[in-house]
């Protein structure tokens, strides 16, 4: 019985160092910067940018219309870089600020077993146990704002990087870039299903 005694104590110690770790982290508004972001001010910044970056390729190479693919090369490049350093901006100054993060990984002493043994709970994908949710709740603010980051930092970079090189590219292969593009855009309903998944887990929880 020593071994079996052994075994709980350590786990028990486990969690009681996640349980310490859990504390403060809370969400505090994640869902609604997330939405304004993407509804409000990435949208009006990229079509402000684009506007202003064909009007300047028109300019650059005198208004000829011949050039149509070029002006929309600029205003793409422009609206990419702007958006770029927007969501850099804006995951610094909002969405960190919608989130108290605490001070590390809130599951870094548990085995690997219970870390994914929470990940799937926090998800939906298997039944909720009702031991520990201070350590998961805490759990899922960290992923949400993980996954948070990513869709606002990540996804622009990569989605303008796929559009310039097929508006770059005037070879057949430049389709290929596009198919590539689309395979992303269609891949990030995994991190945006996950971050709402989140979200009702922890509106579940309150």
């Amino acid at each position: 019985m020593g071994g079996l005694d052994d075994l709980l104590a350590e786990s028990e110690d486990r969690w009681a160092k996640a349980e310490r770790r859990a504390q403060g982290v809370a969400d505090k508004g994640l869902s609604k910067a997330l939405t304004t972001y993407f509804s409000l001010y990435l949208p009006a910044a990229v079509v402000l940018l684009f506007i202003v970056g064909a009007a300047l390729g028109m300019l650059l190479f005198q208004g000829e219309w011949a050039n149509a693919r070029t002006y929309l090369f600029a205003g793409t490049m422009l609206a990419g870089i702007g958006a770029i350093i927007a969501g850099i901006t804006y995951n610094t100054k909002v969405i960190s600020s919608a989130v108290e993060m605490g001070r590390m990984n809130v599951t870094m002493s548990l085995n690997a077993d219970e870390q994914k043994a929470i990940r799937r709970q926090i998800l939906g994908q298997v039944t909720l146990r009702p031991e520990h949710v201070a350590v998961k709740r805490a759990a899922a603010v960290q992923l949400r704002k993980a996954l948070a980051t990513q869709l606002i930092v990540l996804a622009p970079i990569l989605e303008f990087q796929f559009l310039v090189q097929v508006l770059n590219n005037r070879n057949p292969i430049g389709w290929l870039s596009a198919i590539v593009g689309i395979a992303f855009t269609v891949s990030l309903i995994v991190p945006v299903r996950q971050f709402l998944a989140l979200g009702r887990f922890l509106n579940q929880t309150a």
